[in-house]
């Protein structure tokens, strides 16, 4: 019996990003000093990579403990995140009164989804290996390893193709990606597009945009407020707007403070996936489970 699972939270619109002088570094700081520039006039497309993958690698470890999760419609959840990329991640969310209310993490093999109000109680997951032919794909259209670039370490993969910068109107500049573009041709209808949006003159991304080649977005992050974290020298977001359309996925994430490249804690606890009792675990990439979209209110 095919077993249909039903994900719902509380879902509202994001603002899109205003646009500001290219001359001007706004949101960007260490203190009250504004971030030199780090591209050149003009940048070449492997100069903005370098760029990018110079601010991300400086962090080998991310942990941001007093962190605050905003789902429009719901009260102010207190979270704590933690990231070892490539595929550690957890972002975890409570309220003082009723405990734990969600819970997504990634380890070395598997990912997972827990909501405390999810009908029927479950624990989803899914095994790195079988993502691409299971259900998580409708569900997380974000793979794990892609989990990281929401906090502002963002990467372009070897694997992609990639196009640009195209300039904005506002000074900024685009890179379009084709996932999978310098691997063999993807099957037709899984081909995938993304947009990173940087900022001109600090190289800083600002926003990520992923569509179908057919035009039609899938998952859209935001970042602003970025600081300069002293241990790592990398500059990091302090608030994050995620939009996953499809499975009404929508929150964003305030981060306080951010402590990088010192230990992340017991890893036998925070890289495993847990159990809550009451919560059946469902694999994603059983072939009889099912994902239901949530209703339209």
């Amino acid at each position: 019996m095919s077993r249909c699972i039903a994900v719902a939270l509380v879902v509202a619109c994001v603002a899109s990003s205003g646009a500001s002088c290219p001359g001007v570094i706004r949101g960007y700081q260490i203190g009250t000093t504004p971030l030199p520039r780090t591209l050149p006039a003009n940048p070449s497309l492997e100069q903005i990579i370098a760029t990018v993958h110079d601010n991300t690698q400086r962090v080998r470890s991310y942990v941001a403990p007093q962190a605050v999760l905003v789902v429009p419609g719901v009260p102010r959840l207190s979270a704590r995140v933690a990231c070892e990329p490539p595929r550690r991640f957890r972002l975890q969310a409570r309220t003082a009164v009723t405990g734990d209310e969600l819970d997504i993490g990634s380890n070395d093999d598997l990912f997972w989804l827990w909501i405390r109000r999810h009908e029927p109680p479950v624990m989803l997951f899914c095994r790195h290996d079988r993502y691409a032919d299971s259900s998580a794909r409708r569900l997380l259209p974000i793979r794990a390893e892609q989990m990281p670039e929401l906090l502002g370490l963002v990467t372009f993969s070897p694997a992609d193709r990639h196009e640009g910068p195209y300039p904005l109107p506002d000074g900024r500049l685009e890179i379009r990606s084709h996932v999978g573009g310098a691997a063999p041709e993807p099957p037709a209808g899984e081909r995938l597009v993304k947009s990173t949006i940087l900022d001109g003159i600090t190289g800083l991304v600002q926003e990520q945009h992923l569509f179908t080649e057919a035009g039609r977005r899938i998952a859209s992050a935001r970042t602003t407020g970025h600081r300069v974290d002293a241990a790592s020298g990398a500059a990091l977001p302090r608030t994050i707007e995620v939009h996953w359309p499809e499975p009404g996925i929508e929150f964003k994430l305030e981060i306080a403070a951010v402590t990088t490249n010192m230990p992340t804690g017991d890893p036998g606890q925070l890289w495993q996936m847990p159990a809550y009792p009451g919560y059946a675990p469902v694999d994603l990439a059983d072939p009889s489970v099912a994902i239901t979209p949530p209703a339209v209110p």
